[in-house]
């Protein structure tokens, strides 16, 4: 079985100006996020898909593979496709140019949810650790059913307790946090990207609930919580801090090696 692992990254961001190429702990965001990419086990090909042959150029200036596609994408999905049509993968891995602290098996499980089946998209959520998280609108949260499936997505309080206050860690919970990655086969993915906009998707600004509201089964896999991704301009300085221990402490083992 192939997997062909898609980071779409472009150049304008409303957060972040030039947001993949933001220098991090020395190096472009893009890098770090390629290097988690290539980490994940089974993974036979990664590349990033952009509509900037400055990105092009900074990732080829690290080793990277790179392809240019079209400029008027949508989403980041379209873009994905864009690079999945020529059919040549059994699973395509949308790995989000902003999340260089996913873990590789983590990632894999989102793999093999698909590649065994019985769904053919599907997703990472991890527990929510504080009530502001919960609260924050740029977090966003998913319930699913017992089975595993999405139900929705949303940036608003989900599931909202009647009570006040939520009981963290109680058998209510736990509210989860949607990670930004997606496992398709090229069938869902080449469904996903015909659908028009959804009402859902403009009211919450969240191109999965096109999705869901088209009736895709999403399957919703839990992981131990990480550091989350590169969304606002503070998470620079955090990722920063975060990749540079990193950094160090990888070069200490080498040099006792």
């Amino acid at each position: 079985m192939t997997v062909l692992c898609v980071l779409p990254a472009r150049l304008g961001s409303e957060r972040i100006p030039r947001k993949p190429l933001q220098l991090v702990a020395g190096r472009p965001l893009i890098e770090w996020s390629w290097t988690a990419a290539c980490a994940v086990p089974g993974v036979d090909e990664v590349v990033v898909a952009t509509d900037s042959e400055e990105i092009v150029a900074a990732v080829e200036a690290f080793g990277g593979s790179a392809r240019l596609t079209r400029k008027d994408h949508a989403s980041g999905t379209d873009r994905v496709a864009e690079i999945a049509r020529d059919g040549a993968a059994d699973v395509i891995v949308n790995f989000q140019a902003d999340e260089p602290f996913l873990a590789p098996d983590a990632v894999r499980i989102a793999i093999d949810a698909v590649a065994v089946g019985p769904r053919e998209i599907s997703t990472l959520a991890v527990p929510l650790e504080d009530e502001a998280e919960w609260r924050s609108p740029s977090v966003v949260k998913v319930v699913r059913a017992q089975d595993g499936r999405a139900l929705y997505f949303s940036r608003a309080p989900i599931p909202h307790p009647r009570e006040e206050e939520p009981v963290w860690g109680t058998p209510d919970g736990p509210w989860l946090r949607h990670v930004g990655l997606y496992v398709y086969t090229p069938n869902a993915l080449a469904r996903w990207v015909a659908l028009p906009p959804s009402p859902l998707e403009r009211i919450e600004r969240l191109e999965q609930l096109r999705a869901l509201e088209a009736g895709l089964d999403i399957d919703i896999c839990v992981v131990p919580p990480g550091p989350p991704g590169i969304d606002v301009p503070e998470d620079i300085a955090r990722a920063d801090r975060l990749l540079r221990a990193t950094d160090n402490a990888q070069q200490k083992r080498e040099t006792h090696v």
